[in-house]
């Protein structure tokens, strides 16, 4: 068997806790039991919860303390632990900190069948370290007792989105069950994938001393015992890739590692079937996770110069299929081709993603981003494309793909009439938000500037011309003049009536820069 949601709630810990939500997950296998005490979904949540090394099959503890009244963030939470693959969520000290569990909290949980468990209300007696105790000790009991590893794991990749379908969830998954460090490698040695146990062991494949192909190598000293399998995946295949298993301990049994093998073996033709395949699509997940092991290596075969790139491109589209996006791939190595000395390039969670080294420091980047816009209307696609400039490394590449990725629709909203963003732009579009997130009163203060003009009888007019000029025309009073069908003179006025209400001249620095957050606050809110 394996522990389901059901069957935790039989414990002595819960059996006076109420399932008020999502009792169509109950029968959610747990692998685990998490603590969430950082609530607030922020960027940083936003980076763990995409970040790979996070798989979900948990069920989470939390009294959603630092919201307790935020009935959006509490929602924004459960949406996101749902996503990660994450089972269900028990809630303590309801009736003292959350005042009671909103009706929208339920309905989100039922809707994603995600189980929603409330502890006694209106008690501060209750410990999550019994929860985690008692269920931590079902599930390795169930797992001690339990010798097969495949069906369990390989339902818990199924349960995961898309993007973390892949083999290092597999070995991180398979290294948290059986305890042991696993090593995938091609048939030259070179790694493919990694993971630890614990995870702060450093252990290399070189530092391994050669051991017979499915036989185990036992090391032992006066302060440790370590054991070593080496498992071809394909025994009659000479190039074929190799499993290192490292258990330092107790060795565990050649039917386990039959077992790992094999669901290494499915995982791979499930998810992967080119793994051993080293391909581009390889290198720019490698880049977007940070994992600099599987870079370096995929770098070396393709004899590339990482450190030399700094320029990302980031291309969406919305829904497209395959056509589409090789085309969209194509006309983009067509236009900077002949300008980079280095492009790497593929599609990435729906998105075009392209590495760069410019060959001349003065390209004009921005009319060439624009040119293959232009270029891919011609064809019928409507792309959005944001450029990042000056990355210094994968772990900073990773942090503006993120961004970009939870931010567009919000840089959107600001200036809808374009197409063409940079990486700044969206980090404006973020902060923004943040001041929304923030409260009234700091919302209502940036917004202070737009009030003012407000007090005036023709206040929305002035509101939307200073909105325009600023968004959208680029402070130009001709542009700003047609996108608003008025003579500019027209415009001239009105910006001469907005220096006489606010004090100013609206393109006087540093006041410039408030109008401009104000403007695009105004737009945020109204989109």
């Amino acid at each position: 068997m394996s522990v389901t949601i059901e069957n935790i709630l039989t414990l002595p810990c819960l059996k006076d806790a109420k399932v008020i939500a999502g009792e169509r997950g109950l029968q959610k296998v747990l692998s685990s039991v998490s603590v969430l005490e950082f609530a607030d979904p922020n960027a940083l949540q936003t980076e763990l919860f995409h970040n790979n090394e996070f798989y979900g099959s948990e069920i989470v503890i939390t009294a959603f303390a630092n919201i307790a009244d935020n009935v959006e963030q509490q929602c924004a939470n459960i949406k996101r632990l749902a996503t990660a693959g994450e089972c269900g969520l028990i809630l303590y000290y309801v009736g003292i900190f959350m005042p009671r569990v909103d009706q929208r909290l339920i309905d989100l949980a039922d809707e994603l069948d995600f189980t929603l468990i409330v502890m006694p209300e209106n008690r501060m007696d209750l410990r999550y370290s019994e929860v985690i105790c008692e269920v931590m000790e079902l599930i390795i009991k169930d797992q001690s007792a339990e010798i097969s590893i495949l069906t369990d794991i390989l339902d818990r990749m199924c349960r995961l989105p898309d993007h973390q379908r892949t083999i290092d969830a597999v070995l991180r998954m398979i290294r948290d069950r059986i305890r042991a460090s696993l090593i995938l490698v091609d048939h030259q040695s070179r790694p493919l994938g990694q993971a630890n146990w614990p995870m702060s062991m450093d252990l290399s494949v070189a530092d391994l001393p050669y051991s017979a192909a499915m036989q185990p190598l036992f090391l032992e000293n006066k302060e440790s015992r370590r054991t070593i399998w080496r498992c071809p995946l394909n025994q009659k295949d000479p190039k074929s890739m190799e499993l290192y298993i490292v258990k330092d301990g107790d060795p565990f049994n050649k039917e386990l590692i039959l077992q790992t093998v094999e669901l290494v073996r499915l995982a791979v033709s499930l998810w992967s079937s080119k793994h051993a395949e080293v391909q581009i699509s390889e290198l720019v997940r490698a880049i977007l996770r940070d994992e600099p092991l599987k870079m370096r290596r995929l770098a070396d075969l393709f004899r590339i110069d990482v450190a030399s790139i700094h320029s990302m491109w980031v291309l969406q589209a919305g829904n497209q299929d395959q056509q589409t996006e090789s085309e969209t791939l194509a006309q983009l190595r067509e236009t900077i081709s002949h300008r980079c000395s280095t492009i790497i390039s593929d599609v990435y969670e729906d998105c075009i993603v392209c590495f760069m080294a410019w060959k001349n420091k003065d390209e004009n980047i921005q009319n060439l981003s624009n040119e293959l816009l232009k270029n891919l209307e011609k064809k019928g696609i409507h792309a959005t494309l944001t450029r990042c400039l000056h990355l210094i490394d994968t772990a900073d590449v990773r942090k503006a793909f993120l961004l970009i990725r939870d931010q567009i629709d919000n840089v959107k909203a600001i200036w809808p009439a374009r197409q063409n963003f940079t990486l700044e732009e969206v980090k404006f579009a973020h902060q923004c938000k943040k001041v929304i997130e923030a409260g009234e009163a700091e919302l209502e203060r940036d917004l202070l500037p737009l009030k003012i003009l407000e007090k005036f009888g023709e206040g929305s007019e002035l509101k939307n011309t200073l909105v325009t000029y600023l968004l959208d025309a680029d402070c130009s009073v001709t542009s700003c003049a047609e996108l608003l069908f008025v003579h500019k003179n027209t415009i001239k006025y009105r910006l001469g009536r907005i220096t006489t209400c606010l004090s100013h001249p609206v393109d006087k620095d540093p006041e410039k820069f408030y109008l401009y957050k104000a403007a695009a606050l105004d737009r945020l809110l109204n989109h």
